[in-house]
């Protein structure tokens, strides 16, 4: 309930709209907060896996796109395509053992899961603006994965499980460019 509070208090402290966005374009220490915050709603914070989070959406826009690059089908900071991002909610938090995830997600999202399939392309529309959604389907996606998360100080191991399991094989990143940006950025 602590954390519900606070996540429900961050349109105030980042002074952005009701759908609780971060700042356009980069703010560190605003985007860190909702991050942690996110999490920890979610039950599904560590240090590590904060890091991969920022991380990944540091690399994977330098959290200025909400669009895929080159008209590609991914949305938000994070660049989650639609499909995966239905995968994960439709599917992955139906599964027996996940119903604690499920309610945790739709309380600090303030709506049902269904609520994003009532009226067309609203899916598409919270899932470009919404980071409170993007931050928690990353986590989700990376639950996901049967690998462990990598300790936050092994930047080469974070970025072995980017590649792996969020960019895919079939994605244009590498380990490298994820160690680049993420130095670059000082994430």
């Amino acid at each position: 309930m602590r954390y519900l509070l606070v996540i429900l208090s961050i349109p105030i402290i980042l002074g952005s709209g009701i759908r609780t966005h971060t700042p356009n374009g980069f703010h560190y220490p605003d985007t860190r907060l909702l991050v942690r915050l996110v999490l920890k709603g979610q039950g599904m914070w560590s240090s590590d896996v904060e890091e991969l989070v920022i991380r990944t959406g540091a690399v994977e826009s330098h959290f200025k796109l909400r669009e895929g690059i080159d008209n590609g089908p991914e949305l938000g900071f994070w660049q989650i395509h639609p499909r995966t991002a239905r995968d994960i909610l439709f599917r992955y938090l139906q599964r027996p053992g996940r119903q604690d995830w499920k309610q945790n997600l739709e309380r600090i999202l303030g709506y049902k899961l269904s609520w994003l399939l009532e009226r067309p392309g609203r899916f598409d529309d919270e899932l470009r603006n919404n980071d409170i959604l993007g931050i928690a389907l990353c986590r989700l996606w990376y639950m996901m994965a049967p690998y462990p998360i990598p300790d936050a100080r092994n930047l080469p191991a974070q970025a072995w499980l980017w590649k792996k399991w969020f960019n895919t094989r079939k994605g244009t990143g590498t380990t490298r460019r994820f160690i680049r940006t993420a130095r670059r950025l000082r994430v």
